[in-house]
């Protein structure tokens, strides 16, 4: 099977992608209490977000991180930035 750009953007924005989205993104959400779901599909992709709190709330939790291991996903293992270092005294 071969897809050209035109049919890749069409099977990121299908039905059947936003659903395999929307239902991974429920494992999240019903981790996260007061949380709250929206599902696009528009653009180039469809799309899953799920919202609570700020980043502040996240930092000091870490319930958003938790939820998504909960849920089956992966956290990124690889940043483009370097950690920075310890200082020594």
């Amino acid at each position: 099977m071969k897809l050209d750009f035109k049919g890749v953007g069409q099977l990121l924005r299908s039905p059947e992608i936003q659903a395999e989205l929307e239902g991974r993104m429920r494992r999240v959400q019903s981790a996260l209490p007061e949380s709250q779901l929206t599902v696009f599909s528009g653009g180039k992709r469809a799309r899953a977000v799920v919202a609570r709190g700020s980043d502040f709330d996240e930092a000091n939790t870490g319930e958003l991180s938790k939820a998504l291991d909960l849920a089956g996903g992966q956290r990124g293992i690889r940043v483009k930035a370097k950690k920075p270092k310890a200082r020594s005294n």
